[in-house]
């Protein structure tokens, strides 16, 4: 097997990664971690001055310190964004098709170097539930997100994803762009139509579609390549029309 990058030449369906060499790889991955260590210092800095001596020196020391520690930390998230959603424009990773489960390929490389990167603010703004910077880091990762969209739980494959307007994604849901299957691991594209629900600690499988109107309730998973009809409500593992559950025609 050779260790050149695919391309659509060589596995049909695939997008070519829109990638640069790996010495701009490796400055983005260096550039992010030392951003990420000036966001953390002043923030571990501040705490320390403040908790260790601020009382020693009047309240109004205490105060400020307090002040500065609080505007740090609410200013925290915004620099991790701009970081990693600088580095998910400059790899802007879209893969689709299957690839050999090989990760000496550099195409599967980049794919987990784009995830290495994403995944830490990920789960930092779910956590925090700073939904309209989550939109936003999805975006610079190349997903689709109408605005409106309320995106909770865990996006896998951001450049994968299309919301539209007005769908709400619930917590600890996951929404995975990729599956490891007979020794390769595939990419397809999740579509969330507008007005759309999908419930919490629901999971939802590449090639999905769940069309304008449609519900997928809490709990439930969409099976590989499966759809959801306009306005319809699936439910179950695997999900499965609400109607046929209640056994209606």
């Amino acid at each position: 097997m050779t260790d050149e990058p695919m391309s659509p030449d060589a596995v049909p369906g695939v997008s070519p990664p829109r990638l640069p060499g790996p010495l701009t790889l490796a400055g983005v991955s260096l550039a992010f971690l030392v951003v990420h260590a000036l966001a953390l210092a002043p923030v571990a800095l501040v705490a320390h001055r403040a908790f260790q001596d601020g009382l020693g020196h009047g309240m109004w020391r205490s105060l400020v310190a307090a002040l500065v520690l609080t505007a740090d930390l609410a200013l925290l998230p915004v620099l991790l964004v701009a970081c990693s959603g600088a580095a998910g424009l400059v790899l802007a990773p879209r893969y689709t098709g299957r690839h050999p489960l090989d990760f000496r390929l550099p195409a599967l490389k980049r794919w987990l170097l784009s995830l290495a990167i994403y995944f830490p603010t990920a789960v930092l703004l779910d956590l925090f539930h700073l939904y309209p910077l989550k939109s936003l880091h999805i975006r610079c990762f190349g997903g689709r997100v109408a605005r409106g969209a309320v995106v909770g739980g865990l996006v896998t494959d951001p450049s994968l994803v299309e919301i539209g307007a007005g769908s709400i994604v619930g917590g600890f849901s996951n929404l995975l762009g990729h599956a490891v299957e007979r020794g390769e691991v595939v990419f397809d594209t999740i579509h969330i139509g507008a007005g759309c629900g999908v419930g919490a600690r629901a999971v939802v499988l590449p090639g999905s579609v769940i069309e304008d109107g449609g519900l997928l309730a809490a709990a439930s998973l969409l099976p590989k390549g499966a759809r959801i009809p306009t306005g319809a409500t699936f439910a179950g593992v695997p999900a499965r029309s609400a109607r046929v559950l209640r056994g209606r025609p």
